[in-house]
């Protein structure tokens, strides 16, 4: 089976929302994505302001979750994210709970395409709330929102 692995750090982080995009995306892990943080840029109609994305840090990480999936759900997750004209979908390490590591496919928007700025009451919530189910210290969602203001 052709299965990958994607870290959701944002509204995927929402295991609904996931499973409507990707019917094969099963929850693998929590990890972390070290030398990153949490960060808001661009407007999304949908979402009624920023969209989450990563900024590099030396000293945060990012709190998320490890998707299992197949490829071809992958695909079709690039849709919703506006791959590749709007994030861009790279590789990158990240660490599960137990220490190990994973290559993981992962959704940035860059800055050159998108200036910061404040998401909608409505996508915070829905961060907010997968965090709390995830079992997410809310610290990182209350950093990015002070950065964004």
């Amino acid at each position: 089976m052709d299965l990958t692995l994607y870290f959701a750090y944002g509204s995927n982080l929402h295991v609904d929302q996931m499973r409507a995009r990707c019917p094969t995306a099963r929850l693998f892990a929590r990890a972390t994505l070290p030398g990153y943080q949490l960060a808001f840029r661009g407007a999304s109609a949908y979402w009624g302001g920023a969209v989450a994305t990563l900024g590099r840090s030396k000293k945060r990480s990012v709190p998320g979750v490890l998707y299992a999936m197949r490829s071809a759900d992958l695909e079709d997750l690039d849709h919703f994210e506006g791959h590749p004209a709007y994030y861009e979908r790279r590789l990158r390490a990240v660490v599960d709970e137990q220490g190990a590591r994973w290559q993981a496919h992962v959704y940035i928007l860059p800055a050159s395409r998108a200036p910061a700025g404040l998401p909608g009451l409505k996508y915070v919530e829905v961060i907010a709330e997968a965090y709390g189910r995830h079992g997410f210290d809310l610290r990182h969602l209350k950093r990015a929102l002070r950065r964004a203001a």
